[in-house]
């Protein structure tokens, strides 16, 4: 279904609007920037859409199923596909299953497993950079708004190479600071996701910015709305020798008008790296969204 994915974007958003969630999993964004890396096979089973995810190592189930009403037959179901595609392997499992949704699965027949959280912010709490716990963040913006002339504006299609450029430079200095192999691979895969949401923009729904510093791009971010409150970063990425952009620019798009109706910021999870968990956590979280993952318990 790789070829054929954005066709099948009105049918999921509308079992996605059945929902009330929170996680950034639960968005067209989400599966679609993760298509070259899996199969996604879509099947309605009583009523609910299940998005199951399949690649090299077998096949799970993205999201929990996606309706008005989750019963366990449902469930069942979905598990029961698994194992035979799986045949034996140790990888079926639901991922991506918010707190509210931890009762459909009994620990007395499932096993949880927390993947980590995502990082929820208000709104204005970022906008203002009010009061000691934004010191130093407030004097990161200050500097780059005194040190450089720069233009905030629209990401075009036609930025594209440009963006991808920056990216590259971005990765070649995070992986010389940081030799963890799975932070290597995760730029590494990374690459191909911003390759195509930035080709793939409006399809999808974004709102894409960059900003531009002697109109060169040294910055940009793109996301997309989760909720009638909650607006979800998709990513960020900026020029790392230019002191306080990353600050100017994640407070520029919250105060932008196109995220004006969004009380709170999701910027999705930190990957188990400690390196993103503390540059999250130092925007000081209202709260952390769960997300789990289920398995059968061997009986």
């Amino acid at each position: 279904m790789k070829t054929d994915l954005l066709e099948k974007k009105e049918l999921i958003n509308q079992y996605l609007k059945e929902t009330n969630r929170y996680l950034s999993s639960f968005s067209f964004v989400s599966i679609f920037s993760w298509k070259d890396f899996f199969d996604f096979d879509l099947k309605i089973i009583d009523r609910n859409l299940c998005i199951f995810a399949q690649d090299s190592l077998g096949t799970f189930l993205y999201l929990p199923p996606l309706g008005k009403e989750v019963v366990p037959e449902t469930i069942k179901a979905c598990f029961e596909y698994m194992e035979k595609a799986n045949k034996g392997k140790g990888v079926t499992r639901i991922e991506n299953i918010p707190e509210q949704e931890r009762h459909l699965f009994p620990e007395s027949k499932f096993s949880h497993y927390r993947k980590g959280y995502e990082y929820c912010y208000f709104k204005n709490d970022i906008v203002n950079l009010r009061g000691n716990p934004y010191k130093t963040k407030r004097s990161s913006y200050n500097f780059f708004t005194k040190q450089y002339n720069c233009v905030y504006c629209s990401y075009e299609k036609q930025m594209l190479d440009e963006c991808l450029d920056l990216y590259a430079g971005w990765a070649k200095d995070r992986q010389n600071k940081n030799e963890e192999a799975i932070y290597s691979q995760m730029i590494q895969e990374n690459y191909k996701v911003h390759r195509l949401v930035l080709e793939h923009y409006k399809e999808l729904d974004l709102v894409g910015r960059v900003v531009k510093v002697q109109n060169k791009i040294k910055a940009y971010t793109f996301g997309f709305e989760i909720s009638k409150d909650i607006f979800c970063v998709l990513f960020e990425i900026t020029d790392l020798a230019i002191k306080g952009l990353s600050v100017f620019i994640f407070k520029e798009f919250c105060q932008d008008s196109a995220l004006a109706q969004y009380k709170f910021i999701n910027v999705m999870d930190d990957f188990e790296l400690k390196n993103i968990e503390r540059t999250k956590m130092s925007f000081h979280p209202t709260i952390l969204f769960p997300a789990y993952v289920v398995k059968k318990k061997v009986v």
